[in-house]
Parts: C-alpha cells; structure tokens; sequence
C-alpha cells in the first residue's frame, strides 16, 4: 500500500507548540486562546504582522515540535511491513527558510523511515494521486475531504483544534491507524 501522511499535526503536536508563542509575542492570554480553539487561517488572517512572527520563529519552532505518541513506532513498523511511506506536506517557503531540509532532517533525526517527502504542496490530492496514494492521513478536514473526493481512503487524525466532518473517518492516535492498515491490507 502507498500510504500518504502529512506532518504538522498529524504525526506532530505542532500547533499546541506554536499556540503559546503566538499569545506570548502578540500579548495574548494563552488559555483563553486555547478555549476558542483558533484555526490556522484565523491566526495568519487577523494578526498584525504574522508573516514576520512566521520568519522569526517558524523555523525554530518545527525543530522543537513533539512527536505525537506512536507515530515512529507505527510509521516505521508499516514501513517494515513493505507499505511504501511518502510524507505530504504544505510546508512552504513562505513559512520556512528551506522547507524540505528542514522537515527531511526533522524526520531523519526523529527515527522516521520514509520512501519519499514532498513539500511547497498545497494541492494534496494532487500529490496523492500522482503518488498513486492508498490511504491518505492528515489533520485537516479540507485536505481530507479533497483527497476523499479523488477516491482516496482518508484518515483524519483528531487534534484539540480539529474541527470534524461525518463524511471521514477519524482517529485519534497511532495504534488506531495501524489497526486500520491491517485490516485495510487484510481486505
């Protein structure tokens, strides 16, 4: 199976990490950020002069991330299994310096083992259907539907800022994932 995974979110807790440094540089009260669940959009929509704040910090930021429980262990042992893994990403040059490189050494530093990584790519069921994409997993609702709509099966993995749609499956950790892909490759 070619299995498609995006990184911020999905395999990372990387918004939970760039929350509390968004309300400390913009004079914001943390919690209060966190109980109106902010989009990314909202974010970079209605703060002054966040494409500053993304250069200065975004970089930074990505190398600090946590990695979400299971994710290494699930990835790596699918990868074992022989399901070629390529991580799809929209990470672009507009937030980062060299986005590839950064996410490659992000990865490889992290104990990933990856067939391929593509990034700068705001059209993922684009990338999943020149990949020849099986099982597509990502954080957001409009990737998910996108790539579902190309006739992909999608996961969409829960976060606290997930805003949900009945049409994917959604997960909530990695050791579901894997269940999936067994019973997916079993099929």
């Amino acid at each position: 199976m070619n299995i498609g995974i995006d990184i911020d979110d999905t395999i990372t807790n990387t918004y939970e990490t760039l929350i509390p440094m968004v309300a400390i540089n913009y004079g914001m009260n943390i919690e209060e950020m966190f109980k109106k669940l902010p989009s990314y959009k909202m974010i970079t929509g209605t703060l002054p002069d966040y494409e500053k704040f993304q250069h200065k910090y975004y970089d930074t930021v990505a190398k600090l991330v946590p990695i979400r429980p299971g994710a290494v262990e699930v990835i790596n042992k699918l990868k074992e299994q022989g399901h070629r893994i390529i991580f799809i990403s929209a990470r672009h040059y507009g937030e980062y310096t060299d986005p590839y490189k950064l996410s490659y050494d992000y990865l490889v530093d992290k104990g990933f083992k990856f067939d391929k990584l593509i990034v700068n790519t705001p059209n993922k069921a684009k990338e999943c259907v020149l990949e020849n994409i099986d099982l597509f997993i990502d954080d957001n609702t409009l990737n998910c539907k996108a790539v579902k709509n190309r006739g992909i099966a999608t996961l969409q993995m829960n976060t606290i800022f997930t805003e949900g749609s009945k049409q994917i499956r959604h997960v909530n950790d990695w050791d579901e994932v894997y269940k999936i892909v067994q019973e997916m490759y079993a099929a």
